[in-house]
């Protein structure tokens, strides 16, 4: 709601500027030495209308003028006026009680779906544990234990490539390259693959189903007698390249002779390990088991336990969450409608309120203005018209009027600005009045805010209640 800057512009009535357009003087003096206006005359002379005429018009100009000018204050005081007596906090709690509902809803419905997934797959954990004969909890993985079990791997990998590789390349005729490529081979067997029998395979070593136990031990042990074989012929070719390469540099042994002896390698075990075929060996087996390991152990070491409690944990994660949610959630709804309240409390205090207090105040400057201009108009009207009066008294030879020594006076009705502008004379106020009534705008904000802060108040309390009742009835 706006104020109104702008004050109303009056024209200047100048009494010379009227003496000269009428010639005052001279035509009062013709008037009078013709005995005119007559002595019994009741009515104004020609010259009298006519100044009298000047001063009617310069009034209806400006009262028109004026007229329009209020009728814009007026239409803003009667909009700020109602918009002041109105309670704006009423819709900003309604709207806050509506979001909260809203949010509220939300929130449980997604608890109660929750708690029943988690009531489901906590039921079939159960079941499972029953049936396995399990006595203790899952031990889950996460997303923590995830990193750490992949980290572990891929650690293993890159050490083993990196040591097999500089172990290998001096008994590889491709050097490096060869070495880095039977390394990097072997490695994914030790590391990867080892993961893999590690989680699929040898978790079902106790495997409540004889069946299923009975067949991975089986595939289990033909993997460890397979990756046994691999790092202890990989060893024995280090080895036997090892001691060829020797022989060779002596000049002992030609080359077809050291590849015969390389070919002993297919069996190991009839092989002299030298120190770093031994290394070898060791490091890939080492290798391999820490990682059958970490497969065994990742999501639990019994098949299928911890996939199920996965399940119940996801659930309950998700209904923690969705408690933090709802408190940070409810906290900025809060914390953003409080802020709404504030805003429009001071919008109201300090600036419609204002508004309107400036425009009743120009209401009240316009009308003293009328009144000052009215009485200076009725002033310079009757001194133009005295003068007149006294210079034809003064030449004429018989009685003048007996009308003459009434002084011109304007009619009591255009005097007064609050009958001439009735509509917008609602609106006037003297100072003590406005004041009174700004107090009592102020006073009516201030209750209907406190009334407010309370409804904020009992909704927040409400919330409160609400989040301690879903924390009993969903909390798991």
């Amino acid at each position: 709601m706006d104020k109104i800057n702008n004050s109303f512009s009056w024209d200047s009535f100048t009494i010379k500027e009227l003496e000269k357009k009428h010639d005052l003087t001279e035509t009062a003096k013709r008037d009078g030495m013709g005995d005119e206006p007559k002595s019994n005359s009741e009515g104004y002379s020609v010259t009298e209308n006519e100044i009298k005429l000047e001063c009617d018009t310069y009034l209806e100009k400006h009262i028109n003028g004026l007229r329009e000018f209020f009728k814009n204050i007026e239409e803003k005081q009667n909009q700020l006026s109602g918009y002041l007596k109105q309670n704006h906090f009423e819709p900003i709690i309604n709207r806050l009680d509506a979001d909260f509902n809203t949010l509220a809803n939300e929130k449980k419905i997604k608890l109660a779906d929750y708690k029943n997934s988690y009531d489901t797959y906590q039921d079939e954990k159960h079941q499972f544990k029953k049936y396995h004969q399990i006595s203790r909890e899952p031990n889950s993985a996460t997303l923590g234990t995830t990193l750490k079990a992949a980290a572990i791997i891929i650690f293993l990998l890159i050490v083993e490539v990196a040591a097999n590789s500089s172990m290998l390349s001096g008994s590889m005729t491709g050097g490096l390259l060869e070495g880095f490529a039977v390394a990097g081979s072997v490695a994914f067997l030790n590391v990867f693959i080892s993961a893999f029998i590690g989680f699929y395979v040898v978790k079902k070593f106790n495997h409540l189903e004889k069946a299923k136990r009975f067949f991975n031990i089986f595939l289990g042990s033909l993997y460890f007698i397979i990756i046994f074989y691999i790092n202890l012929a990989l060893g024995a070719y280090r080895s036997l390249a090892e001691k060829g390469l020797q022989a060779q540099i002596t000049g002992n042994l030609s080359g077809e002779e050291i590849d015969q002896i390389l070919k002993q390698a297919v069996t190991p075990w009839n092989v002299d390990f030298t120190f770093v075929g031994l290394i070898l060996t060791f490091v890939g087996l080492s290798f391999a088991f820490i990682s059958v390991v970490d497969g065994l152990v990742y999501n639990d070491s019994y098949p299928g336990y911890g996939k199920i409690g996965q399940k119940v944990n996801d659930y309950k994660d998700l209904i923690k969450k969705t408690f933090h949610d709802y408190a940070t959630d409810v906290s900025r709804l809060f914390a953003n409608y409080n802020k709404e309240l504030q805003e429009k409390l001071n919008e109201l205090l300090n600036k419609d309120l204002n508004n309107w207090d400036s425009n009743t105040n120009l209401i009240q400057k316009e009308f003293i203005t009328y009144s000052a201009k009215i009485n200076d108009l009725e002033e310079k009207t009757s001194h133009m018209i005295t003068e007149y009066r006294n210079e034809n008294k003064r030449v004429r030879k018989s009685e003048p009027p007996k009308y003459f020594d009434t002084a011109y006076k304007l009619h009591e009705d255009k005097k007064d600005p609050k009958i001439v502008f009735p509509d917008v004379a609602y609106h006037f106020m003297d100072d003590d009045n406005r004041e009174k009534a700004k107090l009592n705008y102020s006073s009516s904000i201030d209750e209907k805010f406190k009334t407010s802060e309370i409804e904020y108040q009992n909704i927040q309390k409400k919330s409160e209640e609400l989040q301690k009742e879903l924390h009993e009835k969903y909390n798991v």
